[in-house]
């Protein structure tokens, strides 16, 4: 089975430098693909191309994490591989790579989901330091935009809060600004905004709490049992008048990638290919 590695940054408007994010990407995809290519399995490599987006402050991961209310940030991350194993982090703060905590849950607890102070605990036990990773840029916003009233962080809920990132691999496999402390977004909720299974596998990003209640993930994956990969994410976009976006890839290898708003980014690599798409 060929190897790939398909990431997306989320989507929304073009409110981030095109150029930075899709030289982001394609520092995601080659991180990601090394671990392939000298044998690593596809959980690394997905953990691998998800650090360096959440190293980059120019997505909604990691550095660059929307604060919520308090001025604080919460971020979610997970991991699913189609054999079953599931890892996930919800309202983590103060690491720098929540993706690498989750997929540490997987593999070092009978647990699937840590949140909260219980998440950052478990960090700091396995060696996580502390690290503080709200960007000088979400900082300004947060400071200028703290009082505003409901109007207006609706708009700034619209515009910032849906670059949450994802990766797929195959080996041979968020936040809203302003929100509520504790809360949990689509990203560690199994079926919601991930699945993976023997049909394939699906990253959602969007309004997290719509994505959960539809269970999107998984309805992906359902579709996967008798469409590609191309058809099912065809079919799912049109069947829900939400914003969101999805990346999916099928036991055949064959990738679908949609989404219904003014952009999505995102990049593909194989071993032979390598594209690129920041808007």
């Amino acid at each position: 089975m060929e190897q790939l590695l398909l990431v997306h940054g989320g989507v929304g408007n073009n409110i981030r430098d095109s150029k930075v994010r899709e030289k982001v990407l394609g520092e995601a995809l080659e991180a990601g693909f090394v671990v392939l290519k000298e044998g690593g399995d596809a959980a690394l490599a997905v953990v691998k191309a998800v650090m360096v987006m959440e190293d980059s402050s120019i997505f909604n991961a990691g550095t660059g994490s929307v604060p919520n209310l308090s001025g604080e940030v919460e971020m979610d991350a997970s991991v699913a591989t189609s054999e079953g194993n599931f890892g996930a982090v919800a309202s983590i703060r103060n690491v720098k790579n929540p993706v690498r905590v989750a997929y540490e849950v997987s593999n070092k607890t009978k647990h699937l989901i840590l949140a909260g102070e219980g998440a950052t605990h478990f960090a700091r036990n396995i060696g996580f330091k502390n690290y503080n990773p709200i960007s000088e840029e979400m900082q300004a916003l947060f400071n200028e935009k703290k009082n505003s009233n409901s109007e207006e962080i609706e708009e700034l809920q619209r515009r910032y809060s849906n670059e949450t990132v994802g990766a797929i691999a195959i080996d041979g496999f968020s936040s809203i600004i302003f929100h509520l402390p504790g809360r949990v977004s689509d990203v560690p909720i199994l079926g919601g905004g991930i699945y993976a299974s023997i049909r394939g596998a699906t990253t959602i990003t969007g309004r997290g709490e719509v994505i959960v209640k539809e269970m999107l993930a998984r309805k992906v994956d359902d579709y996967l049992c008798e469409h590609s990969a191309e058809e099912a994410a065809g079919d799912i976009i049109q069947e829900f008048e939400i914003d969101f976006g999805m990346i999916v890839v099928d036991q055949d290898c064959k990738v679908g990638i949609a989404y219904n708003t003014e952009c999505m980014s995102w990049g593909i690599k194989t071993q032979d290919y390598k594209e690129v798409q920041p808007e």
